[in-house]
């Protein structure tokens, strides 16, 4: 059915179609891609492309990084406070169940939504790894 419009457009019905604007809450996407541009800051100090990820890492790398950041999500989700310091590659966390009056010297807090976007992260890395950007198309993509 072809939907007619009173400046005279035509447009074909949504049936079918894949709703974007109700499927993905505005508010989650930017704090996800606030999230992703915090993350694109690498420790030799280069920033890497927005898109990076898309080639892929590894499902060892991609499963250790979800578990541990799940791990993070069920201390925030029984009252701990996940406290992470950075230096280089290597990560420290320190773990309370009563906030500290101060940070511990050098460490941020993980927040719950840190914790959900790293998840995502890694749940959408999982999922191109697997071959979720080839699934419903006859070609590979030129991404």
């Amino acid at each position: 059915m072809v939907r007619k419009f009173e400046s005279g457009a035509t447009r074909d019905t949504s049936n079918g179609k894949f709703e974007y604007v109700g499927f993905m809450h505005p508010l989650g996407d930017y704090s996800f891609a606030r999230y992703m541009h915090q993350h694109r800051f690498q420790s030799d100090g280069t920033i890497r492309d927005s898109n990076n990820w898309w080639n892929g890492f590894g499902f060892e790398t991609i499963i250790q990084s979800l578990a541990r950041h799940v791990e993070d999500l069920k201390l925030l989700h029984l009252g701990y406070h996940v406290f992470e310091k950075r230096d280089g590659d290597n990560v420290e966390k320190k773990v309370f169940f009563e906030c500290p009056l101060e940070l511990p010297d050098g460490y941020e807090e993980v927040t719950i939504e840190d914790a959900c976007n790293a998840i995502r992260f890694n749940a959408e890395a999982y999922k191109i790894e697997n071959g979720i950007k080839t699934a419903d198309c006859e070609e590979t993509p030129d991404w």
